[in-house]
């Protein structure tokens, strides 16, 4: 009897399958893999990376630990046996539930008849207007996502439409309208806010949901991974203790201690600058602060970058420990 190959080709997995496998939005598998290399799939002749069983098993693990409160960044590099043991033990294992994210709908929206149109997501309130739908934020509703329908979007309505996203937490913001100026459009972009024309076939309820939730998802994990939105933070060293190092490289060879201070310097003063400047318009106000928001952003970042330098070079004194 001849023997037959019975070997059969390993499956793979483009990357927005491996995603969904995972459980995980695509742009979140996109910052694990630049950021922290937490699979390493082979490519394509074209550049397309290709999974295996065996990554989507470790992407499903990963997730699973970091959702538990561990740090991506330091459970990344880790082999699987590493990985599971940090697993609770089975009995107090919990079934892993997808995600869910709340909605509130304002105005005159067609929703889905069926609640699996939904997928996870939970309609909290369906208001009749921008009014009502304050009187639910004042009344302590929180959404993750936020669907707006309005007759016409001019900057004083998109204004009220940011102000409500602030009042009710909402991350995923999405507003359909059938007349807008071109300027309330502009200001949507700057915003991250995405409009779409009634008449635009993508004006379709069931897919703006969609859409809305995967927006949703992708914040929500850009949070644990301490590049979100969240609220401004501290400063970690004053302007008096900057410059002192910016006055300490030049008796050492590393300059980066002078050139990060510099810059720490600079994006403070553009913070406060973006926060205290006039604003004449909606436009203005909601411009200057984002501004302030990237400026608040950057500065973290590159404080904490200098805390590490500062820990390496041994430049620490009472007034450095204290900002550490």
């Amino acid at each position: 009897m001849g023997k037959h190959d019975t070997s059969i080709e390993p499956r793979r997995y483009r990357s927005g399958e491996a995603a969904r496998l995972a459980r995980m939005p695509a742009a979140t598998l996109r910052i694990w893999e630049r950021r922290y290399a937490v699979v390493s799939p082979p490519k394509t002749a074209s550049g397309q990376r290709r999974y295996s069983d065996e990554d989507v098993r470790r992407l499903r693990l990963i997730k699973t630990l970091v959702n538990q409160g561990h740090p991506i960044s330091a459970i990344a590099g880790l082999d699987w046996d590493a990985l599971t043991a940090l697993m609770p033990p089975p009995d107090d294992t919990q079934p892993e539930l997808p995600e869910t994210f709340s909605l509130l709908v304002v105005g005159h929206v067609d929703m889905p008849s069926t609640a699996s149109a939904f997928g996870n997501v939970r309609l909290c309130a369906h208001a009749r207007s921008l009014e009502d739908a304050f009187e639910y934020a004042h009344a302590g509703v929180e959404a993750d996502a936020l669907l707006v329908s309005v007759p016409s979007l001019r900057d004083e309505t998109f204004a009220r439409i940011v102000a409500l996203s602030d009042a009710l937490h909402a991350k995923a913001v999405s507003v359909v309208y059938g007349f807008g100026s071109s300027r309330a459009t502009e200001l949507a972009g700057l915003a991250g806010v995405r409009v779409v024309r009634r008449v635009d076939t993508q004006a379709k309820p069931a897919h703006l949901i969609a859409e809305l939730a995967d927006w949703a998802m992708a914040h929500r994990q850009a949070d644990r991974l301490n590049v979100g939105t969240g609220p401004r933070a501290m400063r970690r060293f004053d302007d008096r203790t900057l410059a002192s190092l910016a006055g300490i490289a030049s008796a050492i060879r590393c300059e980066c201690p002078r050139h990060l201070a510099e810059l720490v310097l600079q994006l403070s003063a553009f913070q406060r600058y973006s926060d205290e400047c006039t604003s004449r318009s909606p436009g203005d106000a909601l411009l200057h602060r984002r501004l302030g928001n990237v400026a608040n952003r950057a500065v973290q970042l590159l404080e904490t970058a200098l805390a590490e330098i500062v820990r390496q070079e041994g430049l620490m004194n009472r007034e450095l420990l204290r900002a550490i």
